[in-house]
């Protein structure tokens, strides 16, 4: 219509019989009776005439394939089962914990979509009891901004705040339909792309595409989703070319190669999808220095030429992950002494800025030019971390993150590290800015269990989407040519070997984060002392491989040793191979990540649509690690 917004979207009012311009401040109806189904004509400003339709009406078509039969036989489920936990959720509360498994999978996104759908169909979510639950982080903002203030002290950070302010006023000035949640997002969008933060507005998928080895992977044909219309190169071209991602920081890392790999607690050589063999063969040989910040010797401690040594955990000031789901700031606080040189991380950090200081000074430097041709002061680094030396301290350093939390209004006023030793924990009181915490949508209340999307059901404030609603068709232009307009069922692309028996899953060891705990002899015993691997007692019948034996799993890019373990928990046809087993645990040392190709699916790429954008820890590309295609060979 004349004079209206890209991003206006419409109803069509059943009881007036016209199309209606849908409110984007507010959910409420208004009075409108939006149509659900029927095909309504409308002429256009040109004076040509379309034909529109409701999403609903879309969406009763597509679920034509997804009857209890159908859905059944792709599921491996009884039809009778399937529709009595569909009119159980349709009648009673229902919360759905996520995890992160289904979004290891290669089409963990659609899974996801789909549930959401089926919660948003039948009116399960922004109620106590309702929802989906994941990992999210919040409550961090105290020791984020640290660094953004003008000097120590909570005067400073209240001014901080003040700041903030007049930025929102700023932001919601220019569009007065902004929520509090989209003016946050917008916000940390800003900060990301601002010039001091060179390279954090960048996912590390170019990274991984141009100078890890990946690129020749991904745009493998035969191991490439078959929605794929095109090679993975021209999605990817596209994608920087219509400047959904940084162009700049796509160019650096296209160009650039790396010189200096420098990780604290990351383990790349067993995390990351795609394994060692691939790092060594394409990252390594590229590297100057690499260096490995660790409290323990790691796989990719044993590749590093350095290896800094870190203070464990309970040698440190801390706290626990600061998560939505339980809403306390719990402090772990330090039980010893750091053992022998080791340092607390942020110490270890510091005395690097001081050596690159020095180092500068030493050879008259006093700025650099960055990859993407920004200048970089090399002078006063170490001053402005720690406010001249003030919050040099771990504890005064730490006891000012938590009083600036309390001025923020995350903790309790009054809060200090010495008020959180007496108690152990403190409920947050607010959301802060950082992270997923103002997504909840929802006010924390004292002795109140929390539930999210509140705001939306109750106040009916709208959701930061595109069409400021809870959206389930997505009309962008690659999920419309991937035929993922609403959510559907995929099998996964055949990434390992499609000829291959088995399809590798993964899960988590007991009492273990990751590799973190895996070579404690303690921890060992509880898991035969060596890695393992679940398989079907059927299929090792067939393939001759008794409990305990020593088996081979083959991919198309990598081969594991490992000792297999028998159970009729593991479906038929699937083998379970936990993660976090360090690779030197394995004979050859070669682990899980060594099987996996890691794939990342081209839709990843997608931006520039609403909430399609890239947002830390929300949307960015991410390698799948589930439904690897494998086979399982005995030894002689």
């Amino acid at each position: 219509m004349e004079g209206d917004r890209d991003d206006q979207f419409f109803w069509w009012d059943v009881s007036k019989g016209v199309l209606t311009a849908a409110p984007r401040h507010t959910l409420a109806l208004g009075g409108v009776d939006p149509a659900l189904e029927g095909r309504f004509e409308v002429v256009l400003k040109d004076l040509s005439t379309v034909e529109v339709e409701p999403v609903f009406a879309l969406l009763k078509r597509h679920l034509e394939s997804y009857t209890p039969e159908k859905a059944g036989k792709i599921c491996e489920i009884q039809p009778d089962n399937i529709r009595t936990l569909a009119r159980k959720v349709a009648t009673r509360k229902t919360k759905i914990f996520i995890g992160w498994n289904s979004g290891k999978y290669y089409h963990g996104d659609l899974m996801e979509r789909a549930m959401a759908l089926l919660l948003g169909l039948t009116g399960n979510w922004g109620k106590k009891g309702t929802g989906t639950r994941s990992w999210a982080i919040s409550g961090m903002d105290g020791e984020i901004f640290l660094a953004g203030k003008e000097g120590p002290g909570q005067e400073e950070a209240q001014k901080l705040i003040a700041g903030m302010i007049a930025m929102r006023r700023l932001i919601a000035a220019d569009d007065p339909t902004l929520t509090a949640e989209m003016i946050s997002n917008r916000m940390m969008k800003l900060a990301a792309d601002a010039d001091g933060a060179a390279g954090f507005p960048m996912p590390p998928a170019f990274l991984w595409y141009y100078q890890y080895g990946y690129k020749e992977r991904w745009n493998d044909a035969e191991n490439n989703d078959p929605s794929m219309k095109r090679s993975f190169d021209d999605y990817v071209e596209e994608a920087v070319e219509k400047g959904w991602w940084d162009p700049r920081y796509a160019k650096v890392y296209k160009d650039v190669e790396p010189r200096v790999l420098f990780e604290s607690g990351g383990n790349v050589l067993r995390r990351q999808r795609g394994g060692q063999k691939l790092l060594l063969e394409h990252l390594w040989p590229k590297l100057k220095t690499i260096v490995s910040v660790d409290y323990r010797m790691t796989t990719t401690g044993l590749y590093s030429d350095y290896i800094l040594p870190a203070a464990q955990h309970y040698e440190k000031l801390g706290h626990s992950m600061p998560s939505v789901h339980h809403l306390n700031y719990v402090l772990c606080d330090r039980a010893e002494e750091p053992v022998g040189e080791s340092l607390p991380d942020v110490e270890i950090g510091i005395r690097m800025l001081e050596a690159i200081e020095e180092r500068a000074a030493a050879r008259g430097m006093t700025e650099f030019i960055d990859a993407t041709g920004k200048s970089r002061s090399l002078k006063s680094l170490t001053d402005a971390i720690t406010h001249k030396g003030e919050l040099r301290d771990e504890e005064k350093r730490a006891d000012e993150a938590i009083r600036d939390s309390a001025v923020y209004g995350i903790l309790p006023k009054g809060t200090s590290l010495e008020t959180l030793r007496e108690k152990g924990h403190v409920r947050w009181e607010n959301w802060g800015m950082i992270l997923h915490g103002v997504s909840q949508a929802s006010t924390l209340k004292p002795d109140e269990v929390h539930n999210p999307l509140r705001w939306h059901t109750e106040d009916k404030i709208p959701y930061d989407t595109l069409v400021r609603r809870a959206q389930y068709y997505i009309d962008h232009e690659w999920f419309l040519e991937a035929e993922e307009g609403l959510p559907t069922h995929k099998e996964p692309p055949d990434a390992g070997g499609g000829r291959r028996r088995f399809q590798m899953t993964s899960g988590h060891n007991r009492w273990s984060i990751h590799s973190m705990n895996m070579t404690n002899n303690i921890l060992l015993n509880t898991h035969r002392g060596e890695p393992f691997v679940f398989i079907n007692d059927r299929d090792a019948a067939d393939l001759g491989v008794e409990n305990g034996a020593k088996v081979k799993l083959v991919s198309d890019v990598g081969e594991v040793l490992v000792a297999a373990k028998l159970s009729e928990a593991c479906r038929p046809g699937q083998v379970i191979l936990y993660n976090g087993f360090e690779p030197y645990m394995h004979e050859n040392w070669y682990s899980q990540a060594d099987l996996e190709p890691g794939h990342v699916k081209h839709l990843g790429f997608a931006a520039g649509y609403g909430h399609l954008d890239y947002r830390i820890l929300s949307w960015q590309p991410i390698p799948a690690d589930r439904a690897v295609r494998v086979d399982v060979e005995t030894l002689d």
